[in-house]
């Protein structure tokens, strides 16, 4: 066998022992998929995401992984997810605070929400409610309002973040209110200020407000939604009184920037089939309205709310720190 026949066989015979293993590198998934979560363990995100996982599993044909990277306003989690290999197997629960508001209110962000994520869903919107005590339970939005009013020092509004701060100056400025607003670092102590008297009312998520009702604690007097929600339907909207007073924040899954387009199409797949389950549409229903946005639908969405988050951030003073 001449020189040029040998040469010949062995790049045959390294391609026989080669394919194998490109075949199982191009075959995805191939291994378990982790899905980091900005939040505790325990967290309302943290019960979704690990809730998802487990409705996606069976059909993704590999375990679905939570992991927990919590702190500074969810930034972590998210920047650890945007320096991550592109690979399909680690992906992000984004949320408004990570992706949303961040440009505005963290300087010398780590990570840019635009570019470097790819979107793979949109899972929900979540509304926030103004929630005051059980005694206020005849009031609508509007009474509640001329309350507010007439009695500014007794109707302080208290809020746990940026977001209820922007929502509270919208409401002033609408409403063209002289009250004071308390900024809140535990929700424990908000709620214990609102229950003894010490403010009268306080922004804060739907889903937070609703197990004071069934306590016979609270009262919603209206929500951040531009419509009515189906499980609230009785309740007033602000945007109802005050054109234009409306805000949300939203929850979904993204993987780093220059995920192959087939490993984020199988992503969206298995989530949207996921996001469908009874139970999990009904925990979406109860804190807003469940959202199913694909991969390009859920970036344009995020170009969209960086823009009009900054803008709303600066209109209510809030300066990046």
């Amino acid at each position: 066998m001449n020189k040029t026949a040998w040469v010949m066989l062995a790049v045959a015979a390294a391609s026989i022992t080669t394919s194998p293993s490109l075949c199982a590198q191009d075959r995805y998934p191939a291994r378990p998929l982790t899905i980091v979560v900005p939040f505790g363990p325990g967290s309302s995100s943290d019960v979704g995401a690990r809730q998802l996982g487990a409705r996606m599993q069976p059909k993704f044909g590999q375990p679905v992984l939570v992991e927990n990277r919590a702190g500074a306003g969810a930034t972590i989690g998210a920047n650890y997810v945007a320096k991550a290999k592109p690979d399909g197997y680690t992906i992000v629960f984004g949320t408004t605070s990570s992706l949303g508001t961040a440009p505005g209110m963290v300087k010398a962000l780590a990570y840019d929400p635009v570019h470097d994520f790819s979107g793979i869903t949109l899972t929900g919107e979540q509304y926030f409610a103004l929630l005051t005590r059980a005694e206020f339970k005849a009031l609508n939005f509007p009474q509640f309002l001329n309350r507010m009013r007439q009695s500014p020092d007794s109707f302080a509004i208290g809020g746990q973040s940026a977001s209820f701060q922007v929502l509270n100056k919208l409401m002033t400025d609408s409403a063209k209110l002289t009250h004071v607003y308390v900024p809140y670092t535990e929700a424990g102590r908000m709620l214990s200020d609102l229950w003894g008297g010490r403010i009268g009312g306080l922004l804060v998520p739907l889903n937070l407000a609703l197990p004071t009702l069934k306590a016979g604690q609270g009262h919603i007097v209206a929500l951040s939604s531009m419509d009515r929600l189906p499980s609230q339907p009785g309740t007033y909207t602000m945007h109802e009184t005050l054109p234009g007073v409306h805000i949300n924040s939203w929850t979904g899954y993204f993987a780093p920037a220059r995920t192959p387009r087939p490993i984020i199409n199988t992503l969206h797949a298995h989530m949207a089939e996921a996001v469908r389950d009874p139970e999990i549409l009904k925990r979406n229903e109860e804190g807003g309205r469940p959202m199913f946005l694909t991969p390009d639908e859920t970036d344009a969405y995020v170009r969209k709310e960086v823009a009009r988050w900054t803008l709303l951030l600066k209109a209510a003073g809030i300066e990046p720190e």
